[in-house]
């Protein structure tokens, strides 16, 4: 037990130094991650340019730019879903009261024998009046405003410097790919090697494009069932539905959930509401849950069961980025591993 004592004490100090330098890593592994996916198209642009440089900086703005212009077209219906959030409110808020008044309803009789249940236990013991309860605290305008100006501060810190660091990581190219290689030579270690380094490319890239056909699907398919439901605004529903299915099990809930409040105020009928809110959930299971995670794993030769593991596990630590990442870090642990005599049983963990 006291030789595996160090690797507890290891495995227990990554975990907190992953929790910890979440506002570091997020960011740098998300950069690798986009710079991984555009570095063929910046290869290519280098041919034409010249200039690598002057490629990843095209590259990068016309990237920029494809979001603006894709946030501008859609702000219109965001604006008015946004003025119709109140609205939305009162109409479930008044669903469910009627849904509790019902006579028959299950929430009465449940009322009802709780009443019963407290009036038994009550019987022939004086209660004391119950102390008024303390008036909740308040925050003040400047205490909201601070606390809203400084979350904004902080997510455009983070977008401008994951927007730098793809530049500089695409401008750079294979540089810390040569620096990582000359160093393993002249320690005489092994573990790094092109061939590894290749193949944690591959293991990426692979899974980015079965993540982005399962989007489009998901996107598509979701727009397509919305929109034969009657359900307005059916275009940027699928929109949102494939962007947020980028994180596994955590964007299609928030999907289903936004979707059933919206066909509720729509249509003012919960039959209807529930097979909107389900319709959204059967194409997230049939795209995402079973063939996008099944195919991805297949594709980056781990095996399911692990990729949900590493799912919750980056979850658990940095949340809705956790469950995006988690994937393409289990792969790239996975590749190194093997080329490691003394971790290859976790690569082998880890693999089909």
């Amino acid at each position: 037990m006291s030789g595996r004592a160090p690797y507890v004490v290891a495995a227990i100090g990554v975990v907190l130094l992953l929790y910890w330098g979440a506002p570091f890593f997020v960011p740098l592994f998300l950069a690798l991650l986009i710079s991984t996916a555009l570095s063929p198209v910046v290869n290519g642009l280098t041919v034409l340019v010249r200039w690598r440089a002057l490629a990843a900086g095209l590259v990068v703005t016309a990237l920029v730019a494809l979001v603006g212009v894709a946030a501008w077209s859609w702000s219109d219906d965001v604006e008015r879903i946004w003025q119709e959030m109140p609205q939305a409110a009162k109409t479930v808020s008044r669903s469910l009261q009627e849904l509790v008044r019902r006579p028959a309803g299950p929430i009465n009789e449940m009322k009802k024998a709780a009443a019963e249940l407290e009036s038994v236990a009550n019987t022939g013991s004086t209660r004391a009046p119950a102390a008024p309860a303390a008036a909740p605290q308040t925050k003040s305008f400047w205490e909201i405003a601070w606390q809203g100006g400084k979350n904004v501060a902080t997510a455009a810190t983070q977008l401008a410097a994951v927007i730098f660091l793809v530049f500089f990581m695409l401008a750079s190219g294979d540089l810390f790919k040569r620096k990582l290689l000359k160093i393993a030579a002249e320690r005489n270690k092994t573990r790094f090697t092109a061939q590894m380094l290749e193949q944690i490319d591959d293991q990426v890239r692979r899974y980015l494009a079965v993540l982005a056909i399962a989007n489009v699907f998901v996107g598509l398919l979701t727009w397509l069932a919305f929109w034969a439901l009657g359900v307005k605004y059916a275009g940027l529903w699928g929109l949102a539905a494939g962007v947020l299915h980028t994180a596994p099990y955590l964007g299609p809930a928030i999907i289903a959930a936004g979707s059933l409040v919206a066909a509720l105020v729509q249509f003012d009928n919960w039959p209807q509401a529930l097979l909107v809110s389900a319709s959204s959930i059967a194409v997230a299971t049939v795209v995402g849950f079973l063939w996008a995670t099944w195919f991805a794993s297949k594709r980056a030769r781990m095996n399911t069961t692990a990729a949900f593991i590493g799912l919750l596990f980056f979850g658990w630590i940095w949340g809705f980025w956790g469950v995006l990442l988690a994937i393409p870090l289990l792969a790239i642990v996975m590749t190194v591993c093997e080329h490691d005599e003394g971790w290859k049983p976790l690569a082998q963990l880890l693999s089909r």
